[in-house]
């Protein structure tokens, strides 16, 4: 008796690849937390084993999307969260490949207000991602998008006031272009979950 093929459950995937974002930030957390840049190359590595579990969940997906008959919202939508979502964890991975290439030495104070805004990002981010399953009658997937929209703010005051800082303290032009560019790669992260956010909602706004 032949059986019937189980449906891929684009929702969970969905979830995962958020998932993996959170990893990488809360690993991201730990190695600025407790800095040593002699452990830099082994950690980038540690990183990129994450963002490429999530490329491959990515790549299940688009092969999944290529022969599915009637997905439960339009293929571009679904196709494209899971861009977006793969995004965030290519830009976290990229903090730490900048930490390694430009080999930091010492870690300025406020990467810390830096980090655990990516970690608020990334864990509301899994959130709405696993409640995106209910989206035609859930209350809180909305509240979840605002909160996103809201950290994504936050980032930039954040941003702005760290370069400003950065532009009267540095003590050589080295630090104030490397740090610059740093605190733009974990700006780079909170627009990434903002844009989730966004299209989250763009599939809402769609289909109910």
């Amino acid at each position: 008796m032949k059986t019937k093929k189980k449906n891929f459950d684009y929702f969970a995937t969905l979830a995962e690849m958020s998932e993996f974002a959170l990893q990488e930030a809360e690993l991201l957390q730990a190695i600025l937390s407790d800095f040593h840049p002699e452990r830099l190359e082994e950690q980038r590595r540690q990183m990129h084993e994450l963002e490429h579990k999530c490329d491959t969940v990515k790549h299940d997906m688009t092969t999944a999307l290529v022969h599915e008959f009637l997905p439960p919202v339009d293929r571009e939508d679904l196709f494209r969260l899971s861009h977006v979502t793969d995004n965030l964890t290519d830009n976290l991975d990229a903090v730490v490949a900048f930490l390694y290439m430009a080999d930091i030495q010492s870690i300025r104070p406020d990467v810390n207000d830096f980090t655990a805004l990516t970690i608020a990002c990334c864990t509301n981010a899994v959130e709405m991602m696993r409640e995106f399953r209910n989206f035609k009658k859930s209350s809180r997937l909305k509240e979840l998008i605002i909160a996103l929209n809201d950290l994504e703010e936050q980032g930039d005051k954040l941003y702005t006031e760290a370069v400003r800082r950065l532009s009267r303290d540095a003590q050589s032009t080295r630090e104030l272009i490397e740090w610059r560019d740093l605190y733009r790669k974990f700006e780079n992260c909170f627009d990434a979950a903002e844009s989730m956010a966004d299209n989250v909602e763009s599939v809402v706004m769609k289909n109910t």
